[in-house]
């Protein structure tokens, strides 16, 4: 207190100085310690409100809390967090959420998607392993593998059959399937008999549904190229739209990557991802990416061993914009012959409900052969009819895609001829503008630029 300087000089009558302290209260328990700083408008307390990574440090604890009651700041720092490590077959769902250490826990749904950040043999794929074991029992999970390694095996085994997705246009269509569905659940809640405000998709019976892409920001690249194309807009778009609504209906993200970088996810998808953890050690940058303005009030830590063992799987938890804390992934006994491969063989799988299947198109038989061939084109004019508008707002939709460097494809006359991708690409832009009740070209600028400020 003293050497902080947190106290206050009162001049006595013999013009000799009185040094008055700061209230401060320290209350330790078996695991933690409270430190209490008497909030009272003197110049010591805007320290007091930023004292946590010094608490940290001083204690040797992980700073669990900070709070403002009854006219007091109160940090409770915990001891030896690594106790609190379990065994991945603890790893299970509970009414606190998805249990991941023995006092954190992942609540999807308060705490909507996760973002995992972590360097090259942190234990990232661990994780992911492990998280993929729990969510199975329970729920829909899509597993998306750009980088075709760890997660692209999965695809040999029966619970993950269909659902394992590696190649990029896959991957695509995963994502864009995803909000398909999320769509579909939003409709059977609101033509359910028992709809009413507030309810979510666990209240209509609904499994949660997890898309988890490993190494998003490798995809991310192989977009790159496509910048400005229709493929890449559909993506994101899509999994911005699951970003912002997929809680209510239940559909999640998990998306992972080597470094939190700030153009691996663009932004207004990432700060939409609510559960952060990180594995393994980041750099500064890192860790402000991965938890926001809070990092700078943390003190983070590279710890090696302890007691003499190598520890994996260390890093930090939180949600975005709160308290971080100490983290230990849960513990796989490997040297006991544990193998996820032969555990992933013992789940049964999932069926899926009507509203979380794709619907394809029926496609009607005609007494006399079509006009078109099976790879259908379409003028402007069915283009028009087969999507329910005018036109006049295909032709104005073709001009603003063409200013942003997509053009559609012309027959030997000169004329516009749309294919089915073009037709589902069209029928996307308009749901968005109808959904959002925007203008055309503000749904275009959507499509094409979802990332700009990213750049």
């Amino acid at each position: 207190m003293f050497y902080s300087k947190f106290y206050n000089t009162v001049k006595r009558e013999n013009k000799t100085e009185k040094i008055k302290f700061e209230r401060a209260y320290l209350r330790q328990n078996k695991h933690t310690v409270e430190v209490s700083f008497e909030l009272r408008g003197t110049k010591s307390e805007q320290k007091f409100l930023q004292l946590g990574p010094q608490l940290e440090t001083t204690f040797s604890g992980d700073l669990m809390e900070r709070q403002i009651l009854d006219g007091y700041i109160i940090y409770t720092i915990a001891f030896q967090k690594y106790l609190g490590r379990i065994s991945v077959d603890r790893v299970e769902m509970t009414p606190k959420g998805l249990r991941l250490m023995e006092t954190v826990y992942w609540d999807f749904r308060k705490e909507p998607h996760l973002l995992i950040s972590g360097g090259t043999g942190g234990g990232k794929s661990v994780l992911l392993f492990i998280l993929i074991l729990a969510l199975a029992k329970f729920s829909n999970l899509y597993i998306c593998d750009p980088k075709r390694a760890d997660l692209a095996n999965l695809e040999r085994y029966d619970v993950f059959q269909g659902q394992v997705y590696f190649e990029v246009p896959d991957i695509v269509n995963c994502v864009i399937n995803a909000w398909k569905i999320m769509n579909q659940r939003y409709d059977y809640m609101r033509q359910s008999p028992q709809n009413k405000m507030g309810l979510d998709y666990s209240d209509y019976g609904m499994k949660p549904t997890f898309i988890i892409i490993d190494e998003v920001g490798a995809m991310t690249s192989e977009l790159e190229g496509m910048r400005g194309s229709r493929i890449a807009a559909e993506y994101f778009n899509a999994l911005q739209q699951i970003a912002q609504k997929g809680r209510q209906a239940g559909i999640f993200l998990i998306l992972s990557l080597q470094k939190a970088g700030v153009d691996a996810v663009p932004s207004n998808i990432r700060d939409q991802l609510m559960k952060r953890i990180t594995v393994g050690v980041l750099s500064g940058t890192g860790y402000t990416i991965a938890f926001g303005e809070e990092a700078s009030q943390k003190e983070f830590k590279t710890i090696k061993e302890i007691d003499g063992h190598v520890v994996r799987g260390r890093g930090y938890t939180g949600n975005f914009g709160e308290i971080i804390e100490e983290f230990y992934s849960p513990y796989v006994p490997f040297d006991q012959g544990f193998d996820f491969f032969e555990e992933y063989a013992k789940l049964p799988k999932l069926e899926l409900a009507d509203y979380d299947r794709i619907v394809q198109p029926e496609v009607k038989k005609k007494s006399k052969p079509s006009e078109v061939s099976d790879d259908q084109t379409y003028s402007r004019e069915k283009l028009a009819k087969a999507l329910g508008t005018s036109p006049t707002v295909v032709q104005r939709a073709t001009q603003l895609l063409a200013d942003s460097g997509i053009y559609f494809d012309k027959d030997i006359k000169g004329r516009y001829s749309y294919g089915d991708q073009d037709k589902d690409f069209l029928a996307s832009i308009l749901a968005y503008k109808r959904d959002e009740r925007v203008t055309l070209s503000k749904a275009i600028e959507q499509f094409v630029q979802l990332d700009e400020d990213d750049k």
